[in-house]
């Protein structure tokens, strides 16, 4: 008998996802590749940037709360990443454009792309983009924004 591949371990959570988003497309009255172009990259991408930008802002409420120079520096310093969440996510709404089909598939071949490169497959890719990575930044975030706002 052949050993289990950890790749295809990658799968169950994979099909989770694909029944999640084909309900909520059911739900919404979308097909699949619909919610998977809304609820992956414009919901995902733009929780993630007003996630970003809070960070930002708190940092500016602190400022102006407390009047600190180091206050000031973080915020100077965390311009640019800022700035980064606002670009990445305008950069993906441009890369992904309507219609639907055409942005789904051109995630799809992006997602191919990348698993040749990184050698494993679509599924984790997908996974590790849409779910790991997502769930990382936003978990920072929260993280972060919490620490800023509870700092005495």
């Amino acid at each position: 008998m052949k050993r289990l591949k950890w790749t295809y371990l990658a799968l169950i959570p994979f099909i989770l996802c694909v029944l999640f988003l084909r309900g909520l497309g059911k739900l919404c009255g979308l097909t699949y590749k619909q919610i998977s172009v809304i609820f992956n990259l414009w919901i995902q991408g733009a929780v993630l940037m007003i996630s970003g930008l809070f960070l930002w802002g708190a940092i500016i409420y602190r400022y102006f709360n407390s009047n600190d120079i180091s206050w000031l520096c973080a915020l100077i310093l965390y311009l640019p990443i800022a700035y980064l969440y606002v670009y990445s996510f305008i950069k993906m709404l441009n890369h992904y454009h309507l219609p639907f089909d055409r942005a789904f598939d051109r995630c799809v071949i992006d997602l191919k792309i990348l698993a040749l490169k990184w050698h494993t497959t679509y599924q984790v890719v997908n996974l590790l983009i849409f779910v790991f990575i997502f769930l990382l930044l936003l978990s920072l975030n929260i993280i972060i924004g919490y620490y800023i706002l509870n700092i005495e």
